[in-house]
């Protein structure tokens, strides 16, 4: 999850092609695209269609010029002098059905490229025109209503962009809300135990106040990259939100998971993340437990309860492990 990033593709260019079979096709697709492009000149309606079709075009139109193969760039260059303020209007139809104005085209056409260029560096990866769009106009214009479907691997980067924290690569906290629920569903369907953990850093105010928010987002990507590097390959980490991260456990019962809690603690304060401070100390984490269903029943009590735990930990002086199921049973023998 928090690994990822995959690099920027690389230019592909044809020039100097050796004389395959491969390269004799290729060559036939490079007359094929010049014969299509100079008869859609002649007819503007059947533009619209070809570029829905056409992925070289839209990548080219982008400003992903590195996918495309340089022999073509010249036909659309001619294209775009063709088209003028229409070829805006011509790629979001393409990809929307939607017709916008020239102008209004225009401006949202360049809008759409900021977003990209943001959607791709949030991602560390070059994000597709398509996905860009649907982002883009969904969530910031309201306007995808009827966007045509993407392909599934533009499909996959959108979700993966909507269910990631930017900061530190984890699970945001969206997908952690929708992940528990299908967990605990599963728990409940089969008869099995399901647990959580809530973690929060100790002291990362004073940390950032000290060594300031850079240094403090920093920190929280290392603390990110040693929860993913913890965890079985059933569990799913989460940023909980600010500070705090969260660990689902399928199949793990409340003393299996206080367990796994107390051994991540001793490993997380021998890291000696974020430090020294100005008193000497480190970083440390504080950790609440709960576990289904031997402490709560629908995910908003395991959460609540888990948050209860957590707070007691930072209580009782912080970097320890507390669960609500330890406070039963002392108040139980009090009695």
């Amino acid at each position: 999850m928090s690994n990822r990033r995959s690099t920027r593709p690389r230019a592909t260019g044809t020039m100097n092609l050796q004389i395959t079979p491969q390269n004799h096709i290729l060559a036939q697709v490079y007359r094929d695209q010049c014969q299509n492009i100079h008869a859609f000149m002649r007819d503007d309606k059947s533009i619209v269609n070809w570029l829905s079709k056409d992925a070289e075009a839209l990548d080219y139109f982008a400003g992903d010029v590195e996918r495309v193969p340089r022999n073509l760039w010249d036909n659309f260059e001619m294209l775009r002098q063709k088209r003028g303020e229409e070829l805006f209007v011509d790629l979001l139809m393409a990809l929307t059905h939607k017709r916008f104005d020239p102008n209004e085209a225009r401006n949202l056409w360049n809008d759409i490229l900021v977003h990209k260029y943001f959607m791709s560096e949030k991602l560390g990866r070059n994000v597709g025109v398509r996905v860009a769009v649907l982002d883009f106009l969904d969530n910031q214009r309201g306007l995808a209503g009827d966007l045509r479907l993407l392909p599934e691997k533009d499909l996959d980067c959108l979700l993966l962009f909507v269910n990631e924290d930017g900061l530190t690569g984890l699970y945001n906290h969206r997908f952690f809300q929708e992940q528990l629920r299908h967990e605990l569903g599963r728990a409940r369907r089969y008869h099995r135990p399901l647990s959580l953990l809530i973690m929060d850093l100790d002291h990362f105010k004073q940390y950032n106040d000290q060594f300031g928010h850079r240094h403090g987002d920093e920190l929280l990507r290392r603390v990110a990259e040693f929860f993913e590097d913890s965890r079985r390959d059933s569990d799913t980490v989460a940023r909980y939100g600010g500070d705090e991260f969260a660990i689902i456990l399928p199949e793990t019962g409340h003393d299996e998971a206080l367990g796994l809690a107390k051994r991540l603690r001793v490993d997380f304060e021998s890291r000696r993340f974020g430090g020294p401070m100005q008193d000497g100390s480190f970083i440390t984490v504080s950790i609440g437990v709960e576990a289904y269903p031997s402490d709560a029943q629908n995910v908003e009590d395991l959460i609540e309860l888990a948050d209860q735990a957590l707070y007691r930990a930072k209580r009782a002086g912080r970097n320890c492990v507390r669960t609500n199921k330890t406070l039963k049973a002392s108040k139980e023998q009090a009695q």
